[in-house]
Order: structure tokens, then sequence, then C-alpha cells
């Protein structure tokens, strides 16, 4: 499974129609196709990503809780001579992450891709589980990606391009009860996904899963580099876009 965890708060989105519909988070900036922002920055996938990218020309805008943990990947990547940028926030708390991705979709040359890889995904189970502990992973592992969406959304529509890719995993394909929340935010965010490239579709922005079939483990089939290496195929193919695209090892 994805191993960059975001941290959470548990907090709830209240007001009706969305962050992302008519009010503060409506951006009028330019969009950059170019342009990643990875939610989930960490040293493994993320990390990944984050390199992958930046070695193929893009500007990289780092998102993780961790300050840190940002500016040391940061630094990881000054070798590869990219544009990096780092934005310090909880994937977990809407409230928050709606109002500084606002700001930065306000922004001329804002993000034109996007990759959700934020995870809670320590081990668990539903029956010893608290509602506050899962409200709190539904909120990283759903919602986070929800929000940014509705934040995107207008700029990525006025320019008339985008790609959202989220990071899904085989939890959502079968469940393990002592992985329990990360099953259930894999299953659900899979479905967000693809309700939101149906809605997104017509506008020309593009959404799907990227479902990784397997434990990360650096040196295997499942190796950070190959995983981030598909992330660029789908970006960058010629072919018919899916909702969902999977990767299996091979």
């Amino acid at each position: 499974m994805p191993d960059d965890t975001v941290g959470h708060s548990g907090d709830s989105v209240g007001r009706a129609g969305g962050i992302g519909e008519g009010g503060e988070a409506v951006g009028a900036g330019s969009i950059d196709g170019h342009h990643l922002l990875l939610i989930g920055a960490g040293p493994g996938l993320g990390g990944a990503v984050a390199r992958r990218f930046a070695e193929g020309g893009y500007r990289v805008t780092l998102v993780a809780r961790s300050t840190d943990g940002l500016s040391k990947l940061a630094g990881t990547l000054a070798d590869t001579g990219a544009d990096i940028d780092t934005i310090s926030v909880d994937a977990g708390d809407p409230e928050g992450l709606g109002a500084r991705m606002s700001a930065l979709y306000r922004e001329e040359g804002a993000p034109g891709l996007i990759v959700y890889n934020a995870v809670m995904g320590a081990p668990d189970q539903l029956l010893t589980s608290s509602v506050a502990h899962l409200q709190a992973a539904y909120a990283v592992d759903v919602i986070g990606a929800i929000v940014l969406a509705q934040v995107a959304a207008p700029a990525m529509r006025a320019a008339g391009l985008g790609t959202i890719i989220v990071t899904g995993g085989g939890f959502a394909d079968h469940p393990i009860p002592a992985l329990a929340t990360v099953s259930l935010g894999k299953a659900a965010l899979r479905s967000a996904a693809t309700m939101l490239g149906a809605d997104l579709e017509p506008d020309g922005i593009r959404v799907a899963t990227l479902t990784i079939a397997g434990q990360i483990v650096p040196g295997t089939s499942f190796d950070p580099e190959r995983i981030a290496e598909r992330y660029w195929e789908i970006v960058h193919s010629d072919g018919p876009w899916q909702a969902e695209f999977r990767f299996t090892g091979e």
C-alpha cells in the first residue's frame, strides 16, 4: 500500500455546496499543465513520483503535514534542477487544506496535474476503532481528495485541462480486517474518483485511480521508482483514458 502517511484532525466541511462552489475557494489563477501538486509527499512512493516528474521537466509542489519532512524531501530533489515548492498542511483537516489549496489555485501557473497520495494506513479493526478514529481516517483517505478536486476544478475548467490521479490500493478489491480503515478508504476513494471523472470529463479534466495491487517495497517488482514510472506513462499516454489504471508489478 502507499507508504506516505499524512496526519489528520478529523474536522469536517460544513458549507453546503462544497469548498469549490462559489465563495473564497474559487480561484482566478491560470493553470500550468507541467506543474505537479503532490499531496502526501513522503520518502517512499511520494518521493519517487516527485523525482520522476521533476526529472521530466515539471515544477513540483509538495504537500504534507511535516515541515521538516518536506524540507528534507525538497533537498533530495535539488539535483533535478526543477522548481520545488512545499506547503505544510494536514490533509485530514478539510478546512485548512481547502484554504491553502484555494490560495494556490488563485495564483498564476497553478498545478495542472494533481496526484493525491495521502493515506492513514495504520493497522486497525472495525470492532475496536473509535468513531473519532474512523472519521479521522476517512478525512485523510477520501475527503481530502474531494476537497482538492472542488478547489482545483474552477481553474481547470477555465483552462480546459487538468489531470487528477488518486493512489488506490488492492485493499479496495480485497479488504483486510486488520487494515480496516485503509480498506474502506481505498474503496471509497476509487468510487469518488470515478464520480469526479464523470463530472469533470466534459470540461476536459481527466480523473483516474491508479490501483497498486501489492505492497510497495524497494528492490521488488513493486519498487517505488517502477510505480512512479507508471504515473508518468499514464499522464503522457496518447491512449484512451480510463477511470482506473492498475499496477500489478509486471
